[in-house]
C-alpha cells in the first residue's frame, strides 16, 4: 500500500467530466430563466439532468473524499449549483435578458403591429405581437400553459394580478412601463 494520496486520473477524469456536465445543465437553467416566466420544458429537461449528474457527482465525491481526501474538485459541483439558485432567485436571468433587449423591444413597441409570425427581438423569440390598451404586448416563446411576455403599457395596465379566468390577461409591473404578462390558458 502506497501513501500516495493523490487522486487517481480515472477519479480526476470523471469529476472534471461531471463538473463539465452540471455546468452544462446550470447553464441551460439560467437560460431558461431569462423569459419573464421559466421556460418550463427546458428547466425541467435540465433540472432531471442536474439530478441524475448529482447521484454521480455524489459517488464520486465520497469515493475522492474518503480515498483521496480530495475536497477542492469535489466541492466544484456544489459551487456552482449554488452560483446558479443564486442567480436565479435574484432573477439575474431575466433582469439581464431584458436589459439586452430593451431598446429594441421599445423601437417595436413605438409603432406596435400586429404579427403572429415568430421572431427574435434582442434575446427573446417573440412569437405574437399585439397593440394593447395604448401599448404593445409581446409575447414570449415560454411558460407551460399560458400565454406569457411583456407588455409596455405607458398608460399602465387595465388590471395587476393574475388572470382571473381563463382567457383573461393579468399583469405584474417589472421596469417603468413595462409589465409582465400572463393569459390563462
Amino acid at each position: 500500500m502506497t501513501d500516495d494520496k493523490r487522486p487517481a486520473s480515472w477519479w480526476t477524469a470523471l469529476t472534471w467530466f461531471t463538473v463539465l456536465l452540471v455546468a452544462l445543465a446550470c447553464g441551460v437553467i439560467v437560460w431558461s430563466f431569462m423569459p419573464p416566466v421559466v421556460f418550463f420544458p427546458i428547466f425541467a429537461l435540465a433540472a432531471s439532468t442536474l439530478a441524475i449528474v448529482g447521484v454521480a457527482w455524489l459517488v464520486l465525491s465520497l469515493v475522492g473524499w474518503i480515498k483521496y481526501r480530495a475536497l477542492r474538485l469535489s466541492t466544484a459541483a456544489p459551487v456552482l449549483v449554488l452560483i446558479t439558485l443564486a442567480l436565479v432567485m435574484l432573477s439575474v436571468p431575466s433582469r439581464v435578458a431584458f436589459a439586452v433587449s430593451k431598446d429594441s423591444l421599445a423601437a417595436m413597441a413605438v409603432d406596435c403591429q400586429k404579427s403572429l409570425d415568430a421572431q427574435r427581438i434582442g434575446v427573446y423569440r417573440v412569437v405574437q405581437i399585439w397593440p394593447d390598451n395604448n401599448g404593445c404586448r409581446f409575447q414570449i416563446e415560454g411558460g407551460l400553459l399560458n400565454s406569457i411576455g411583456l407588455a409596455y403599457l405607458p398608460d399602465g395596465a387595465p388590471y395587476l394580478g393574475e388572470p382571473r379566468r381563463e382567457g383573461d390577461t393579468g399583469y405584474e409591473k417589472f421596469d417603468g412601463d413595462w409589465y409582465l404578462f400572463v393569459r390563462g390558458f
